[in-house]
């Protein structure tokens, strides 16, 4: 969604914006002023409000660790979470990579195995993240990743004329509270509906995302390799 659009919605829940209305440069401004304001504030408060960022870089033979972060092997926005990844071979040939938790990589054996990597254990350790791959690499490919990142640090945000990719669940409530937010500046009343609509959002929000930090479950069976066959409960698959 635009920026732009997030915000005339906002705006039109508090009878300061007709339908078909554009909203003036400077109200603009002050209203994405507002909006930045927030998304912090609920970042200070540890509701993360995230972007999803997809990246790759190029593994590095023998290297299995790699920092994440300003000045780490991957120097960009350090993420929240990772939430996929697959390595893409020297054909364009996608190969998946599992995200695991860190017991289940503690647990493997020999973690010197090398091969093409199809596990990732992400350790979220500040300023500088990591991930450590299983088997180490010994091929120069790409691996891709999609992570989670606060929009406060991507300036995902940052004009009004930015598109923000957020989960669905996030359209309601930043609607409605930037609606509640903007109103005393438009000098209006905020309805008991938008009021309503924006405390249930919101706490509906804090829920989801809560939720959404529980690790995958996994299940080791014996198998002929390094560390058996790999189960997921979530997803109800073998690898």
């Amino acid at each position: 969604m635009l920026v732009s659009n997030l915000i005339s919605s906002s705006l039109r829940k508090i009878g300061a914006l007709s339908s078909g209305e554009t909203i003036e440069t400077a109200r603009q401004g002050e209203a994405l002023s507002a909006l930045q304001s927030m998304l912090r504030s609920w970042g200070a408060v540890s509701v993360n409000v995230f972007a999803n960022i997809k990246e790759s870089f190029s593994l590095i033979s023998g290297k299995s660790s790699y920092s994440w972060g300003s000045g780490g092997d991957i120097s960009t926005v350090r993420p929240n979470f990772v939430t996929g990844a697959y390595v893409e071979d020297g054909s364009g040939i996608s190969h998946p990579v599992d995200i695991i938790p860190e017991n289940f990589y503690d647990n493997i054996a020999s973690k010197d195995t090398t091969s093409r990597p199809y596990c990732l254990y992400f350790q979220p350790l500040y300023p500088l993240a990591y991930i450590y791959l299983y088997p180490v690499p010994v091929v120069v490919e790409t691996l891709h990743l999609t992570s989670l990142k606060p929009f406060t640090e991507i300036g995902s945000f940052a004009l009004a004329t930015d598109t923000l990719s957020f989960p669905s669940y996030y359209e309601e409530p930043i609607i409605y509270n930037l609606a509640v937010r903007l109103a005393p500046e438009y000098g209006r009343t905020v309805s008991a509906e938008v009021a309503a609509i924006a405390n249930d959002s919101y706490n509906d929000m804090v829920i989801l995302n809560s939720s959404n930090k529980v690790e995958q479950v996994y299940v080791v069976l014996p198998a002929q390799s390094p560390f058996g066959v790999r189960y997921s409960i979530n997803s109800d698959t073998f690898r």
